[in-house]
Protein backbone atom coordinates (compact mmCIF):
# COMPACT_ATOMS: atom_id res chain seq x y z
CA UNK A 1 0.00 0.00 0.00
CA UNK A 2 2.91 2.30 1.11
CA UNK A 3 4.70 1.41 -2.49
CA UNK A 4 1.05 2.22 -4.12
CA UNK A 5 0.97 5.54 -2.63
CA UNK A 6 4.83 6.55 -3.21
CA UNK A 7 4.43 5.51 -6.78
CA UNK A 8 1.16 7.96 -7.33
CA UNK A 9 2.53 10.84 -5.65
CA UNK A 10 5.67 10.35 -7.98
CA UNK A 11 3.62 9.79 -11.39
CA UNK A 12 1.54 13.04 -10.15
CA UNK A 13 5.14 15.25 -9.80
CA UNK A 14 6.09 13.88 -13.14
CA UNK A 15 2.45 15.12 -14.22
CA UNK A 16 3.34 18.35 -12.64
CA UNK A 17 6.40 19.12 -14.17
CA UNK A 18 5.51 18.46 -17.30
CA UNK A 19 2.60 21.29 -17.15
CA UNK A 20 4.91 23.53 -16.15
CA UNK A 21 7.83 22.63 -18.69
CA UNK A 22 5.53 22.48 -21.77
CA UNK A 23 4.22 26.28 -21.94
CA UNK A 24 8.05 27.26 -21.76
CA UNK A 25 8.75 25.38 -24.60
CA UNK A 26 5.72 25.62 -26.79
CA UNK A 27 5.32 29.28 -26.90
CA UNK A 28 8.04 32.80 -26.42
CA UNK A 29 6.92 35.97 -25.57
CA UNK A 30 7.31 38.50 -28.79
CA UNK A 31 5.84 40.80 -31.29
CA UNK A 32 3.65 40.86 -34.84
CA UNK A 33 4.41 44.05 -36.90
CA UNK A 34 2.86 44.85 -40.09
CA UNK A 35 5.13 46.68 -42.40
CA UNK A 36 5.05 48.48 -45.59
CA UNK A 37 7.35 48.20 -48.05
CA UNK A 38 7.40 50.83 -51.51
CA UNK A 39 10.32 48.62 -52.82
CA UNK A 40 8.84 44.84 -51.35
CA UNK A 41 5.40 45.67 -51.34
CA UNK A 42 3.45 44.68 -47.63
CA UNK A 43 5.29 42.01 -44.82
CA UNK A 44 4.07 40.54 -41.71
CA UNK A 45 6.70 39.91 -39.13
CA UNK A 46 7.24 37.73 -36.02
CA UNK A 47 9.60 38.58 -33.99
CA UNK A 48 10.92 36.67 -30.51
CA UNK A 49 14.22 36.68 -28.64
CA UNK A 50 15.07 33.11 -30.37
CA UNK A 51 13.61 33.73 -33.68
CA UNK A 52 12.46 36.15 -36.84
CA UNK A 53 9.84 35.53 -39.47
CA UNK A 54 9.22 37.24 -42.76
CA UNK A 55 6.27 36.42 -44.68
CA UNK A 56 5.91 38.65 -48.03
CA UNK A 57 2.05 38.79 -48.47
CA UNK A 58 1.97 39.26 -52.34
CA UNK A 59 3.89 35.76 -52.92
CA UNK A 60 3.96 33.73 -50.16
CA UNK A 61 7.84 33.20 -49.57
CA UNK A 62 8.73 32.95 -46.16
CA UNK A 63 12.02 33.99 -44.44
CA UNK A 64 13.53 32.51 -41.24
CA UNK A 65 16.33 33.06 -38.94
CA UNK A 66 16.72 31.15 -35.24
CA UNK A 67 19.05 30.81 -32.52
CA UNK A 68 21.82 30.43 -31.91
CA UNK A 69 23.08 30.40 -35.89
CA UNK A 70 20.61 32.64 -36.99
CA UNK A 71 21.16 31.43 -40.57
CA UNK A 72 18.29 32.28 -43.28
CA UNK A 73 15.92 30.13 -44.36
CA UNK A 74 13.87 31.56 -47.42
CA UNK A 75 11.27 29.39 -49.02
CA UNK A 76 7.54 29.14 -50.49
CA UNK A 77 5.31 26.69 -49.96
CA UNK A 78 3.41 26.58 -52.62
CA UNK A 79 6.50 25.88 -54.55
CA UNK A 80 8.05 23.72 -52.07
CA UNK A 81 11.60 25.29 -52.61
CA UNK A 82 14.38 26.45 -50.34
CA UNK A 83 17.28 28.23 -49.82
CA UNK A 84 19.80 28.45 -47.25
CA UNK A 85 22.72 30.40 -46.41
CA UNK A 86 24.53 32.64 -43.86
CA UNK A 87 23.04 36.02 -42.68
CA UNK A 88 25.69 38.15 -43.59
CA UNK A 89 25.76 36.65 -47.40
CA UNK A 90 22.05 37.16 -47.79
CA UNK A 91 22.06 39.04 -51.01
CA UNK A 92 18.63 40.59 -50.67
CA UNK A 93 17.07 38.99 -53.44
CA UNK A 94 13.36 39.16 -52.71
CA UNK A 95 9.94 38.10 -53.92
CA UNK A 96 9.16 41.33 -55.74
CA UNK A 97 9.81 42.25 -59.46
CA UNK A 98 11.03 45.84 -58.45
CA UNK A 99 12.90 44.80 -55.58
CA UNK A 100 15.03 43.49 -58.59
CA UNK A 101 15.64 46.45 -59.98
CA UNK A 102 16.19 48.83 -56.63
CA UNK A 103 19.71 48.47 -55.50
CA UNK A 104 20.58 49.37 -51.72
CA UNK A 105 24.02 51.01 -53.55
CA UNK A 106 21.53 53.86 -53.94
CA UNK A 107 22.46 55.04 -50.49
CA UNK A 108 25.99 54.11 -51.11
CA UNK A 109 28.64 57.77 -49.89
CA UNK A 110 25.80 58.56 -47.51
CA UNK A 111 27.12 59.40 -43.89
CA UNK A 112 25.59 59.37 -40.50
CA UNK A 113 25.02 63.05 -40.03
CA UNK A 114 23.70 62.19 -36.33
CA UNK A 115 21.27 60.01 -34.46
CA UNK A 116 18.40 61.19 -31.97
CA UNK A 117 18.21 58.41 -29.29
CA UNK A 118 14.63 57.82 -28.42
CA UNK A 119 13.20 60.77 -30.86
CA UNK A 120 10.12 59.50 -31.39
CA UNK A 121 7.20 56.29 -31.60
CA UNK A 122 6.04 54.27 -33.70
CA UNK A 123 3.47 51.71 -33.84
CA UNK A 124 4.39 51.75 -30.09
CA UNK A 125 8.10 51.61 -30.50
CA UNK A 126 10.70 53.45 -29.25
CA UNK A 127 12.89 54.32 -32.35
CA UNK A 128 16.41 56.07 -32.56
CA UNK A 129 16.38 58.38 -35.79
CA UNK A 130 19.53 58.57 -37.86
CA UNK A 131 20.02 61.35 -40.53
CA UNK A 132 22.16 60.39 -42.97
CA UNK A 133 23.09 62.71 -46.02
CA UNK A 134 25.79 63.09 -48.97
CA UNK A 135 29.08 65.29 -47.48
CA UNK A 136 30.77 67.74 -49.99
CA UNK A 137 29.46 68.78 -52.87
CA UNK A 138 27.89 66.82 -55.30
CA UNK A 139 29.13 65.06 -58.61
CA UNK A 140 27.98 66.23 -62.01
CA UNK A 141 26.26 63.09 -62.61
CA UNK A 142 23.99 63.10 -59.51
CA UNK A 143 23.34 67.04 -59.73
CA UNK A 144 21.91 66.78 -63.19
CA UNK A 145 19.20 63.92 -61.71
CA UNK A 146 16.42 64.90 -59.52
CA UNK A 147 15.72 61.91 -58.49
CA UNK A 148 19.21 61.00 -56.74
CA UNK A 149 18.91 61.22 -53.46
CA UNK A 150 20.34 63.68 -50.86
CA UNK A 151 19.65 61.99 -47.61
CA UNK A 152 17.52 59.55 -45.44
CA UNK A 153 15.95 59.39 -42.06
CA UNK A 154 16.37 55.96 -40.47
CA UNK A 155 14.41 55.28 -37.73
CA UNK A 156 15.35 51.83 -35.93
CA UNK A 157 14.47 50.39 -32.53
CA UNK A 158 16.10 48.37 -29.80
CA UNK A 159 12.87 46.87 -28.47
CA UNK A 160 12.93 43.62 -30.32
CA UNK A 161 15.21 41.95 -28.36
CA UNK A 162 16.93 40.45 -31.98
CA UNK A 163 20.72 40.19 -33.29
CA UNK A 164 22.57 42.45 -35.58
CA UNK A 165 22.21 39.54 -38.11
CA UNK A 166 18.30 39.98 -38.47
CA UNK A 167 18.38 43.66 -38.79
CA UNK A 168 21.25 42.85 -41.78
CA UNK A 169 19.03 40.75 -43.90
CA UNK A 170 15.86 42.58 -43.27
CA UNK A 171 17.21 45.52 -44.57
CA UNK A 172 18.59 44.00 -47.84
CA UNK A 173 15.17 42.41 -48.09
CA UNK A 174 13.74 45.95 -48.09
CA UNK A 175 17.32 47.58 -50.60
CA UNK A 176 17.34 49.79 -47.54
CA UNK A 177 20.65 51.57 -45.32
CA UNK A 178 22.48 49.10 -42.72
CA UNK A 179 21.70 51.20 -39.69
CA UNK A 180 22.27 49.88 -36.68
CA UNK A 181 18.51 49.03 -35.06
CA UNK A 182 15.38 47.03 -36.13
CA UNK A 183 14.08 48.94 -39.25
CA UNK A 184 10.82 50.29 -38.86
CA UNK A 185 10.69 53.31 -40.82
CA UNK A 186 12.72 55.27 -43.93
CA UNK A 187 11.64 58.33 -45.41
CA UNK A 188 13.90 59.27 -48.49
CA UNK A 189 14.72 62.69 -49.74
CA UNK A 190 15.30 63.50 -53.80
CA UNK A 191 17.47 66.41 -54.82
CA UNK A 192 14.42 67.56 -55.97
CA UNK A 193 13.19 68.35 -52.25
CA UNK A 194 10.68 65.50 -53.00
CA UNK A 195 10.24 63.33 -50.02
CA UNK A 196 8.83 60.02 -49.77
CA UNK A 197 8.17 57.46 -46.97
CA UNK A 198 9.93 54.00 -48.28
CA UNK A 199 9.02 51.99 -45.46
CA UNK A 200 6.73 52.20 -42.88
CA UNK A 201 5.68 50.18 -39.48
CA UNK A 202 1.80 50.06 -39.58
CA UNK A 203 1.19 47.80 -36.63
CA UNK A 204 2.50 45.68 -33.98
CA UNK A 205 1.19 44.15 -30.66
CA UNK A 206 2.79 42.16 -28.21
CA UNK A 207 1.99 38.13 -28.66
CA UNK A 208 2.83 34.73 -27.05
CA UNK A 209 4.00 33.04 -30.21
CA UNK A 210 3.81 29.22 -31.09
CA UNK A 211 7.03 27.33 -31.40
CA UNK A 212 5.67 25.82 -34.48
CA UNK A 213 5.45 29.74 -35.80
CA UNK A 214 9.25 29.09 -36.78
CA UNK A 215 9.78 25.84 -38.31
CA UNK A 216 11.30 25.31 -41.31
CA UNK A 217 9.68 23.40 -43.69
CA UNK A 218 11.36 19.38 -44.44
CA UNK A 219 11.30 17.62 -47.63
CA UNK A 220 11.33 20.88 -50.07
CA UNK A 221 13.75 20.86 -52.79
CA UNK A 222 16.52 22.80 -52.29
CA UNK A 223 18.23 25.67 -54.29
CA UNK A 224 21.26 27.18 -55.00
CA UNK A 225 19.81 31.18 -55.41
CA UNK A 226 17.59 32.95 -53.41
CA UNK A 227 16.38 34.34 -56.95
CA UNK A 228 15.58 30.39 -57.47
CA UNK A 229 12.70 30.51 -54.81
CA UNK A 230 11.35 33.66 -55.94
CA UNK A 231 11.65 31.90 -59.79
CA UNK A 232 9.83 28.81 -58.65
CA UNK A 233 6.72 30.33 -56.47
CA UNK A 234 6.21 32.63 -60.13
CA UNK A 235 6.48 29.53 -61.93
CA UNK A 236 3.88 27.82 -59.94
CA UNK A 237 1.57 30.81 -59.98
CA UNK A 238 1.69 30.16 -63.65
CA UNK A 239 1.08 26.62 -63.13
CA UNK A 240 -1.75 27.08 -61.38
CA UNK A 241 -3.42 29.93 -63.60
CA UNK A 242 -2.92 27.38 -66.12
CA UNK A 243 -4.44 24.73 -64.41
CA UNK A 244 -7.76 26.83 -63.72
CA UNK A 245 -7.85 27.79 -67.37
CA UNK A 246 -7.59 23.89 -68.28
CA UNK A 247 -10.20 23.40 -65.74
CA UNK A 248 -12.23 26.34 -67.20
CA UNK A 249 -12.26 26.15 -70.50
CA UNK A 250 -10.70 22.78 -71.39
CA UNK A 251 -7.10 21.59 -72.14
CA UNK A 252 -5.43 22.78 -75.07
CA UNK A 253 -3.67 20.13 -76.97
Amino acid sequence: MVFAKVKIVAVALFISWLTMSVPARAGDSGFILEQKSAVCGDVKLYTSSKAFKLVHKSTGCQLIMKTPAWKVDFFNPTSKVLFETDARKWTGESSNFLAGLISASRFSGMVEQDTKKNATRIAGLHCNETHLVRPGKLPPNIRQNMNELRGATYYGTNELSLPAEVAFVLQRFYRIPTVKGFPVRLDIFHLSGYKKNELDTTACEKSKLASSTFDVPIGYRRVVRAGDVVVANKEGLLQDMSDGLGTEFGTHK
